[in-house]
């Protein structure tokens, strides 16, 4: 890579004590390719280092955290952070020059491993790799851990992605930690993640087990609703997936999600769409078509009658009636729509709503 190579150089006067930190780490060994990384750069003081940025052109992203943003790495300075308030700015970070130390800030073992980026030796000191091995997302630490209920979410979202279990220890301290103080904006970009995960069956037991529905959207679920659930988000063909299936089978209001989780303006629209009725005919699917395509409606549902909507050319287009009388417009699209001969659709077995 020519820029690691660059900052090899770039630091070399100055430290043989540079890591990789964090999850590019841990998807080198998954053999998952990173797009970001993250350095940590022991052995040059505060001002130095602040002089040495402002010369590679990077850009500060939190002074007080010595976090500094050049191309896909995030550059630092090794520190400790200690909880002094509520929300996630309320901690007193101060600098450590001890790798051990600086690593047990992290949340999981598994994100805690560092590289030296000259000599490419590992520092596991909280079991990482084992971890990693047998599949487990664990705490490091049960005090630092709790200081941030962010990490609740944070092993829901990564069970998800990587399809790994969380220690029967950190579920039970995960149970104890109030979301409340969390912001809305912190609380989707974990469950965005999750949305876009691979293993989204394993991200909604943990949903439950780790009572993130409960404490969030105050939802309860039976083993029957769990299995029924479980079986749908076995598939995940939308960002949107999760939330529509959740919504329709637990009967919750949309705005409700939209406000807890502070939903974007796509997710918002995907949750609105029609729920599939138990008979799907074509005039179904073309009053739905009169207020947006139908390749959502459609993959949200397991591909539900996609041959016949291409067909009709409104998988990315609305349906446009034929007359619409200026003078009674819903009448006569309604009545357009009623002309036709009624189709019975097949819908996918594996999606009932």
């Amino acid at each position: 890579m020519k820029e690691l190579n660059f900052l090899r150089n770039f630091f070399a006067p100055f430290s043989k004590r540079i890591y990789f930190v964090g999850g590019c780490v841990r998807d080198e060994i998954l053999g998952i390719k990173s797009k970001e990384f993250d350095i940590e750069v022991y052995d040059i003081k505060p001002e130095k280092f602040d002089k040495l940025m402002h010369k590679l052109g990077a850009k500060g992203v939190g002074k007080s955290f010595f976090v500094y943003k050049w191309k896909n790495f995030d550059i630092s300075l090794p520190r400790t952070e200690t909880k002094t308030s509520k929300g996630h700015r309320g901690f007193e970070v101060s600098l450590t020059q001890d790798e051990k130390t600086a690593s047990r800030r992290r949340d999981f073992t598994m994100n805690a491993l560092m590289k030296n980026i000259y000599t490419g030796k590992i520092l596991d000191f909280w079991g990482g790799i084992e971890d990693i091995k047998r599949k487990t997302i664990r705490h490091i630490d049960d005090k630092t851990f709790t200081e941030d209920p962010l990490r609740v979410l944070r092993a829901m979202q990564f069970a998800s992605r990587l399809k790994f279990k969380i220690d029967k220890n950190t579920v039970k301290l995960c149970k104890t930690l109030d979301l409340s103080e969390l912001s809305r904006e912190r609380i989707f970009m974990e469950f965005e993640k999750m949305f876009k995960s691979r293993y989204l069956y394993y991200g909604f037991y943990y949903f439950i087990v780790l009572d993130i529905a409960k404490k969030l959207l105050s939802l309860d679920f039976t083993k029957k609703e769990f299995f029924y659930l479980a079986k749908i988000y076995r598939h995940n063909p939308v960002e949107g997936y999760f939330l529509y299936h959740l919504r329709y089978h637990k009967n919750i209001k949309p705005q409700k999600i939209i406000t807890v989780l502070n939903l974007p303006n796509a997710l918002k629209r995907q949750i609105n769409i029609k729920k599939m009725p138990k008979t799907v005919t074509n005039r179904f699917l073309y009053a739905l078509a009169l207020k947006y395509p139908l390749k959502t409606f459609s993959i949200l549902n397991g591909h539900c009658c996609e041959e016949w909507i291409k067909k009709e050319n409104l998988w990315d287009k609305k349906y446009k009636p034929k007359k619409i009388d200026p003078q009674n417009p819903r009448h006569s699209i309604l009545k357009e729509i009623r002309n036709y001969d009624i189709i019975y659709l097949k819908r996918p077995s594996d999606v009932r709503l």
